[in-house]
């Protein structure tokens, strides 16, 4: 079984603040989503955004299987990024992601040195390239978008680290939609991007922002390349 994992659930926030003294950046928040591939309800995932007090923030994301071959398979997937906010935008300090199951495991870590500007990522062996300003781990891309809605941009491209190299990343804002969820009926601004692999095929990211929640996306859809779509939803309001 593939399991489509949480590095697109990326990052999930509540309320904005502002100040004359400073950009408006995401508040602190915890969220619950259900996630689902082809229609059908794969788990659970809880999201949380936490201030560090020490001028960093931490992204956290767990998912457990509670349904389904997901379910038999002890799926437990815990997504950790640590971050700081800089004119108003997330820029990485260290990542982590352990994914444990019946049928596979994986984990992935990456440091961020800003004084050396180089990125150090382990999996399956060690990968160092440099660092360029502005650069995010791929679970903080949401966080991003979201950022960079409540300031008002009207582009959205990102320099993110993966295993070996920085990839580009370009959203395009889309069209209001009125979308219902679990948790309600939003109205909604879709944010999108279509990309294509090494097998050069179609592969479609798609997040739905509510700015009556501070931009919170009430639901993010995924769809790889085999046509596999994987899709959160959000379940209540989120807690601050």
């Amino acid at each position: 079984m593939k399991i489509l994992l949480p590095v697109f659930l990326c990052g999930l926030f509540a309320s904005v603040s502002a100040t004359a003294a400073a950009p408006a950046t995401v508040q602190p928040f915890r969220a619950d989503y259900a996630a689902f591939r082809n229609g059908s309800e794969l788990g659970r995932t809880t999201l949380e955004l936490s201030d560090n007090r020490d001028g960093s923030w931490t992204l956290r994301s767990e998912t457990k299987g509670t349904s389904g071959l997901a379910r038999l398979a002890g799926i437990h997937i815990v997504e950790t990024s640590r971050f700081r906010w800089q004119d108003g935008r997330p820029v990485a300090l260290a990542y982590d992601y352990r994914q444990d199951g019946a049928f596979k495991q994986r984990t992935r870590e990456a440091r961020f040195d800003w004084t050396a500007n180089e990125v150090l990522v382990r999996e399956d062996g060690e990968h160092r390239y440099a660092a360029v300003p502005d650069l995010i781990d791929r679970q903080s891309v949401t966080l991003a978008l979201a950022a960079d809605l409540i300031r008002g941009a009207t582009q959205f491209d990102y320099k993110v680290a993966v295993m070996d190299r920085i990839e580009e990343m370009h959203y395009v804002r889309g069209p209001a939609e009125s979308l219902a969820v679990p948790a309600g009926r939003y109205e909604t601004v879709l944010m999108k991007r279509e990309s294509s692999g090494k097998d050069n095929r179609r592969r479609v990211a798609r997040s739905w922002f509510a700015e009556s929640l501070g931009w919170l996306p009430v639901q993010i859809e995924q769809v790889d390349g085999k046509g596999d779509t994987v899709t959160l939803k959000l379940l209540s309001p989120p807690k601050k």
